[in-house]
């Protein structure tokens, strides 16, 4: 106590003008959240090494910076040099959170993910294994700059002086400069992606730039729902419907008024079908469901900020998630033509399963306005064995089936939980990993062998209660399961090259439809996404949805899909709209064709009106119905 103070006393010795101290402060303010942002580029890979201090974004952090720190003190006046610390600390929370969200989901956080954190629940599991020492620099200097301010508060230090006038035209011109600056150099950037994709804007002006760009939009989005459509809107939404594919299949209707299931898998991805590790099929029950299945080897997800909830937004409306966010949040009361809907007028009764707390995703509000006559959560079931994060899957079918059974027709929607991140809750499947023993990849496919065994069971239980062959059965996932920080071990475990056009084409997700025994197996290698699940289910039950945006997988024409960021992959072509470059998938070259391109832009247009009909609540009253006519 005694050095605290002689430490104090030696500072204030120095009478050091308060104006000095605070252009200090600012200093380091900046240099500090310059350093914790660009170190966020790298560690969620907005950028990828080698570091470097002398490329663009560099420019951008460091102008953000200035614009920040500056914009404080200017707000803050007679306790400027708190109120610089306090914007640290809240910075540095922040920019850790983004941290941890974006090593996962690749994404800085946003308004509407941080207003999630309620409805998303105890991810602890996830964040631990997310935390690296490195971290250390979010916080390392806060305790310096705490005691500074410290030793040298007092009166003649933190008061506001005379001099006021002078500093605030120096901090407002400092501000109009680096705007200026920042708007100069912002012009060379190409921003039209920014609207596929909020990543981007991360990527090309920092995190802290995309934070207040973020802000902004929010609000502007909060006003815009209540403004008309424009024209030129209304005439976009009547092109795409015109040209929407309305074509059912030689199928339609072979599973009309069976019961069905939807299980939605949490994680999975297409690779570990057919894949062989150590000599043993890591999903041998999926793969011989192949022989009396319809299956879809083609499918990619095009899941957003609502991951695991995007997939079944897109199950249940055939719409494409919102470009930031979760749909279960941002448009949780919105008016939609859904699944059940659908379903419950055919005299089914609807149902949705999830062994986790009800509020996770906002579930409870968003399924009992689905109109699915209940939600059965973590508190419906017994846990009388846990798995991951709460109930088994396998015992989780069981009960499902239990309760679905109940009714004599029935569409319930299982959407499973054992195989989420970090995949460290099997450590008991006896399926050999070989040099990914013990790792997440290794963990990973053991997750994907033991859900193949509680589908097998799954299957078994329903031809025991004699259900299976009145039963249609929908198998599919939801999102990624491996990620940028995996992407080495898992190129080495599929032997891919290491090109990006390589890393994304394997960003599918399988798909199984079976409608009986009685049914030959048939591979479908029609390119598609989850947006066509919807489409392809109700043409087997010769049903139809006139308001969604995908398409039946099953009729004669050319498959596609378009992903939320913007890029467009047809059967044969890969556009990726980051790079600007459409890729002949086959030989992997880049091919110049714009016919080819026309087509692409046309399909971005479904993004704009996904978008209109989300934000305007355009089922609401008819009022789509009323462009589209």
């Amino acid at each position: 106590m005694q050095v605290i103070k002689g430490s104090k006393e030696k500072f204030k010795s120095l009478n050091i003008n308060i104006y000095v101290l605070e252009i200090l402060f600012i200093i380091f303010g900046i240099i500090s959240i310059f350093v914790k942002t660009l170190y966020i580029q790298y560690t969620i890979k907005l950028q990828e090494p080698p570091f470097t201090l002398s490329g663009d974004i560099s420019k951008y952090i460091l102008l953000s910076s200035i614009i920040l720190v500056l914009a404080a003190a200017l707000f803050a006046q007679r306790k400027s040099i708190i109120s610089l610390f306090i914007l640290n600390i809240i910075t540095s929370f922040v920019l850790f959170s983004d941290a941890l969200y974006g090593r996962y989901y690749g994404i800085p956080l946003t308004i509407p993910i941080l207003y999630q954190m309620g409805f998303v629940g105890d991810i602890s599991q996830s964040i631990l294994s997310l935390i690296k020492i490195k971290d250390l620099v979010f916080i390392i200097d806060i305790p310096i700059i705490g005691f500074l301010i410290y030793i040298s508060r007092s009166n003649d230090y933190l008061k506001f002086k005379n001099r006021q006038k002078i500093r605030n035209i120096s901090i407002i011109g400092s501000l109009i400069l680096s705007v200026l600056i920042f708007t100069f150099y912002g012009k060379n950037v190409d921003t039209s992606r920014h609207a596929y994709e909020r990543k981007n804007i991360a990527k090309d002006f920092g995190t802290i730039y995309f934070h207040g760009y973020d802000v902004y939009d929010f609000v502007k989005q909060k006003i815009a729902r209540n403004t008309s459509l424009k024209e030129d809107e209304k005439e976009i939404i009547r092109e795409v419907y015109a040209r929407k594919d309305k074509d059912t299949s030689k199928y339609f209707g072979t599973g009309r008024d069976k019961n069905l299931i939807v299980i939605q898998v949490e994680a999975m991805q297409g690779f570990v079908a057919d894949l062989i590790i150590e000599g043993k099929e890591v999903t041998p029950f999926l793969n011989q469901l192949k022989n009396n299945s319809f299956y879809f080897n083609n499918i990619y997800h095009q899941v957003a900020g609502g991951n695991t909830s995007d997939a079944e937004f897109m199950l249940n409306n055939s719409l494409y998630p919102s470009a930031t966010g979760s749909v279960n949040y941002l448009y949780p009361m919105n008016e939609y033509l859904t699944l059940a809907d659908i379903l419950n007028e055919e005299g089914y009764t609807s149902r949705m399963f999830h062994s986790y707390d009800s509020s996770f995703w906002n579930r409870e509000a968003v399924y009992r306005n689905y109109d699915y006559e209940k939600f059965y959560s973590i508190n419906d079931f017994n846990l009388d064995e846990k798995r991951g994060w709460a109930l088994s899957d396998d015992s989780f079918f069981k009960q499902s089936i239990d309760i679905s059974r109940e009714k004599n027709k029935f569409f319930s929607l299982l959407i499973t939980l054992s195989s989420h991140h970090p995949y460290d809750a099997f450590s008991d499947i006896e399926l050999e990993t070989g040099d990914f023993k013990d790792t997440q990849v290794g963990n990973y496919l053991k997750a994907m062998n033991y859900l193949d065994m509680a589908v097998k069971n799954l299957f078994d239980d329903l031809r025991e209660k004699d259900l299976l062959d009145n039963t249609m059965i929908v198998i599919y996932g939801d999102h990624s399961g491996l990620y940028q920080d995996q992407r080495g071990l898992l190129e080495k475990l599929l032997k891919l090259d290491g090109s990006d056009l390589d890393w994304n084409m394997i960003q599918k997700v399988p798909l199984w439809i079976y409608t009986g025994e009685g049914l030959e197996g048939k591979t479908i290698e029609k390119t598609g996404g989850q947006i066509d699940i919807l489409p392809t289910v109700l043409d087997l039950m010769g049903l139809s949805h006139p308001y969604g945006l995908g398409k039946s997988l099953l009729n004669e024409n050319p498959g596609y899909l378009v992903k939320r960021d913007g890029t467009v992959i047809l059967d044969r072509y890969y556009y990726d709209n980051q790079e600007k470059v459409i890729y002949d998938t086959q030989s992997k070259a880049k091919a110049e064709n714009s016919l080819l391109m026309s087509e692409i832009s046309e399909k971005q247009k479904e993004l704009v009106v996904s978008d209109l009909i989300l934000k305007k609540d355009l089922l609401k009253n008819n009022r789509l119905l009323e462009i589209i006519q």
